[in-house]
């Protein structure tokens, strides 16, 4: 599901084993800390135990200001479904989700999900509210008016911002429709932009899952 425009939004290591370790020029370690153990590149001498190329390793472990571990993927944020009964993950599934990213306020986006409603294949739909000015009271409501019994959830920043870095602005601009196909332990596929996305499409999508 690929489109264009939408809201934009986004997302020290010390010097280690200094002058006055045990390797320098002076001190226990000596001339024999140039050679011996004190001069190894084995990433197992180095200061607090850690080398400084593993202290810039970008290991997807990077924490939030409440102490929680950062995702480096949106498929791994949490998501809580707008009527509160279960907390899921996009790659928690054993098959292929269909990720709808909309806004309540949007006419195409309700075609779209009316769209989904008709699919009969066993995949995850979730609709996923994109706009930060939406809250889940509002996208609960939308979703019981239109009898829409899927599982919906309001995005959270991070994983907006994770969508945007993978797909570009497209994947918030409500009115271009954006649907993801994400493939259990494969790829994601976005279709937008080109007016509302047949069952068909989606479908194809999938079959190359």
């Amino acid at each position: 599901m690929a489109a264009a425009g939408g809201i934009g939004a986004s997302l020290a290591a010390g010097c280690l084993g200094g002058d006055s370790g045990g390797g320098g020029d002076s001190g226990g370690g000596g001339d024999s800390g140039d050679d011996g153990e004190g001069g190894m590149d084995d990433g197992t001498m180095e200061g607090d135990g850690t080398t400084e190329d593993e202290g810039g390793m970008d290991d997807g472990t990077d924490s939030t200001e409440d102490g929680s571990m950062k995702p480096d993927s949106w498929r791994s944020v949490q998501l809580s479904t707008v009527r509160g009964d279960e907390t899921f993950t996009v790659d928690g599934f054993d098959k292929p989700v269909v990720l709808q990213s909309f806004a309540v306020w949007c006419p195409k986006c309700e075609r779209q999900s009316k769209e989904l409603k008709n699919m009969d294949d066993p995949a995850v739909v979730v609709g996923l509210n994109t706009d930060p000015n939406e809250d889940e009271a509002k996208v609960r409501q939308h979703a019981e008016d239109n009898g829409f019994d899927w599982r919906f959830a309001v995005a959270p920043t991070e994983m907006t911002d994770l969508l945007i870095d993978e797909f570009g602005p497209t994947v918030t601009n409500a009115p271009s429709t954006p649907v993801i196909v994400a493939c259990q332990d494969g790829p994601a596929t976005m279709m937008a932009g080109r007016g509302i996305n047949s069952i068909s499409d989606i479908q194809d999508a999938m079959d190359d899952c």
